[in-house]
């Protein structure tokens, strides 16, 4: 009698284990640990340097939320790291990395900003901001190009080669704004001539937000739609998939990476034209810097997903905002939000990869 009342009892025991296992694997828990890990850790960081834990999270959620400013410095960081961290998944999709999306972009930007100020400065808005973002796409297109050949040519890993051009990027700006790009009227401050009035965005709401956050996200639709909708996106995740099958089934395989490391680019410098064009109205030095790495970061943490990249730009722009006035308010560097960034990018992919045995 016994052992058949614990034989009856184990199928509930082990119906009890099954559902345990079931919310431990489940998306709203793991979505509460990838919150509650980070939080947790960085609030013991705070502690053991004598900081207020409740102070800087308030300081952080009011910085972000606390007044439409804020908000609209959100919406701006998250428009260049959509941008940013789509030009790191297009090539993910067909086996190639592109961590150039810093120099692509700021290679846009300065290039939007040349045009801008020279021959594009008397054509009419309708006409002459479509015009500009083309330019930054080009010229983010034309930087992406080099490293693509780079790989294809020279054999050289396009990785280390595009983090590589990030730093000559770099150099190469400095450069010219310290001598022939600089405004002979900005009272000697690196940085190009204004562009012309009718080439630049709105803004709204007593902020800088404008327009061009709907452009980004637009464009994150437009390529998941391309990846997963279109003959060119089955050509895209059959190289992604298996480049040998990919040959075997004629495909020109090095043909779409380099298009699609150039579209990469062109979206890189997408991101810079809409800086120029939305908020900068000119080129300076240090403009628009860190976006192309956090984009990179942003497209990780979401495995390549253009859609998903969305959120995830929001996430990392907003805590990026919420580290100056966390600098102001705690007297905490502003680089120490990076590590809760960080901490939040290694619990996502750390939860969010794990899968069932």
């Amino acid at each position: 009698m016994k052992t058949k009342t614990a034989a009856a009892k184990q199928p509930s025991d082990a119906g009890r284990s099954v559902a345990l296992g079931s919310f431990f694997d489940s998306t709203p828990f793991r979505a509460l640990i990838c919150f509650v890990a980070p939080v947790t850790i960085f609030g013991l960081l705070l502690a053991s340097e004598g900081k207020s834990v409740f102070e800087t999270y308030k300081t952080i959620y009011f910085s972000i939320f606390g007044s439409v400013y804020g908000i609209g410095e959100v919406v701006i960081r998250a428009t260049y790291l959509i941008l940013t961290s789509i030009a790191a998944i297009l090539p993910a999709r067909v086996g190639l990395a592109n961590a150039g999306g810093e120099g692509q972009m700021a290679m846009g930007a300065v290039g939007t900003a040349v045009v801008g100020s020279t021959i594009f400065s008397r054509l009419v808005t309708p006409v002459g901001i479509p015009m500009m973002l083309l330019a930054g796409m080009f010229f983010g297109a034309l930087w992406a190009g080099i490293g693509i050949y780079c790989y294809m040519r020279l054999g050289m890993n396009e990785t280390l080669t595009t983090i590589l051009m990030n730093y000559i990027s770099t150099f190469i700006i400095a450069m010219l704004l310290f001598g022939v790009l600089r405004d002979p009227k900005g009272w000697n401050y690196p940085q190009t001539v204004q562009i012309a009035k009718q080439l630049r965005f709105n803004m709204y709401f007593g902020t800088r937000m404008n327009v061009g956050i709907f452009i980004a996200i637009a464009m994150a639709f437009f390529v998941w739609f391309v990846i997963n909708k279109t003959k060119a996106g089955f050509v895209i995740r059959t190289i992604g998939g298996n480049q040998n099958a990919a040959r075997f089934a004629g495909i020109n395989v090095k043909k779409v990476q380099a298009l699609v490391f150039l579209a990469a680019g062109a979206v890189a410098g997408l991101a810079g034209a809409i800086m120029i064009v939305g908020v900068e109205g000119r080129m300076r030095t240090g403009a628009g810097e860190t976006m192309g790495f956090m984009g990179f970061l942003a497209a990780g943490m979401v495995k390549n997903s253009p859609v998903l990249a969305i959120l995830s730009a929001f996430l990392i722009g907003a805590l990026n905002v919420a580290g100056n006035s966390m600098e102001i308010k705690t007297g905490l560097p502003a680089a120490s939000i990076q590590i809760l960034i960080m901490l939040v990018l290694l619990t996502i992919m750390t939860v969010g990869g794990k899968k069932k045995s």
